[in-house]
């Protein structure tokens, strides 16, 4: 017994003996950019924020737009903050940093309003700010402000050169609403950007996705579910958060579609055995022989076997390619089929003298079965018979 013993570790150490462990890396983290929201689909955006918080972020940003505002009440703008703080309290304990958008602090003329800019200050911190987190520092700018709007200006361009002069991280991010692409002093910028390395410029505000590089800065716009002129992935017209990964001196942006990021709960085994199980045996994997019983005429018996732990109600829809074949009875009533149980769909195919069906064309079924998943949602299931001569 203490042989055997010896000879399993010696082979289990063997097999190892060329393996490396993974080689750590001290700056590697991911972070998640959100776009516009606005409440323009509050149960969208929500979903969303789940999703988010189920890539464990280091922490999650939205570059502006979180709130409809546009308003002259300063109650009816709080309600709002409320309402959108309520949102996002699914993702803690993931921090959340907020950009402001023109919807933040605009007031009802459309100019933005000291009062609501104090309003996001109290909430969020700051306007235009800056912080580190491992090897990147990350630049928040404020493109509409009291000191002008749809630009960097004044003393806030003033701090963030300094910012940028100072900086000595080996990465550098920036977050804006408005595109800086298109902002008055956009060629500027840039070059601002391009002195001081910048990596990356997330922004919003035209309610879709985009990327470009220019001089080695890599331009995404993001639009978390904010109103679409179209909804067309390939115009970027999707709702989406983007997923930055940084490893080292690495930086990777992946675009993941709302809806796309599942609980570990989504499928239980259930569903998916249930589902395979009528797949495989719900009608038969070959051809049915029909067999003739008078002039023009056939039987079409087929088996059916409900092979799931579930009941079911199975649809039955008839047909052949050139609509020769008459089917009795026409319009097969459900089958109802409880869990193991089988069942002969006995059907009488036929057609008339002088509409003789094309030498090709064989009486065929479809069987369609409505199954609800565990969360609720309903699939169906189709299964196709062929008649055979």
């Amino acid at each position: 017994m203490r042989q055997r013993l010896i000879i399993v570790l010696t082979i289990a150490t063997c097999l190892g003996a060329g393996f490396q462990a993974p080689s750590e890396e001290e700056h590697e983290f991911h972070f998640v950019v959100l776009g516009d929201s606005q409440f323009d689909a509050p149960s969208e955006f929500n979903r969303i924020i789940d999703q988010a918080r189920r890539l464990r972020p280091a922490f999650v940003i939205q570059v502006g737009d979180l709130i409809d505002g546009y308003s002259n009440s300063l109650e009816e703008v709080e309600a709002e903050w409320q309402r959108f703080e309520k949102q996002i309290a699914p993702l803690a304990p993931v921090p959340f940093i907020a950009v402001a958008g023109n919807h933040d602090v605009f007031n009802g003329k459309r100019r933005v309003d000291p009062a609501l800019e104090e309003m996001f200050v109290d909430r969020w911190g700051g306007l235009y700010y800056a912080f580190t987190y491992k090897n990147s520092l990350f630049v928040v700018l404020n493109s509409d402000s009291t000191e002008g709007m749809n630009v960097i200006t004044g003393k806030q361009l003033s701090w963030l050169e300094g910012t940028l002069a100072d900086n000595e991280a080996e990465h550098t991010f920036v977050f804006m609403h408005r595109p800086a692409f298109l902002l008055n002093d956009a060629d500027a910028l840039h070059e601002l950007f391009k002195e001081h390395n910048v990596d990356r410029v997330f922004y919003g505000h035209h309610h879709h996705y985009h990327h470009f590089d220019r001089d080695g800065i890599g331009y995404t716009m993001t639009n978390a579910n904010g109103t679409s002129a179209a909804r067309h992935p390939e115009i970027g017209g999707m709702p989406h958060l983007l997923q930055v990964s940084v490893r080292g001196a690495e930086v990777d942006v992946a675009v993941i579609h709302a809806d796309s990021v599942a609980a570990e709960d989504s499928v239980i085994p259930a569903d998916n055995y249930d589902y395979f199980a009528l797949t495989r045996g719900l009608v038969p994997e070959k051809p049915v022989e029909i067999h003739p019983t008078a002039a023009n005429a056939f039987t079409f018996d087929i088996p059916l076997e409900n092979g799931s732990r579930r009941d079911i109600r199975v649809m039955v829809s008839c047909s052949s390619d050139d609509e020769r074949w008459q089917f009795d009875p026409t319009a097969p009533a459900p089958i109802d089929l409880e869990a193991g149980m089988e069942h002969t769909l006995a059907l009488v195919v036929s057609h008339t003298k002088n509409r003789v069906p094309e030498v090709s064309s064989l009486p065929r079924c479809t069987f369609s079965v409505p199954l609800q998943m565990h969360d609720g949602t309903w699939i169906t299931l189709e299964e196709t018979v062929t008649g055979r001569r």
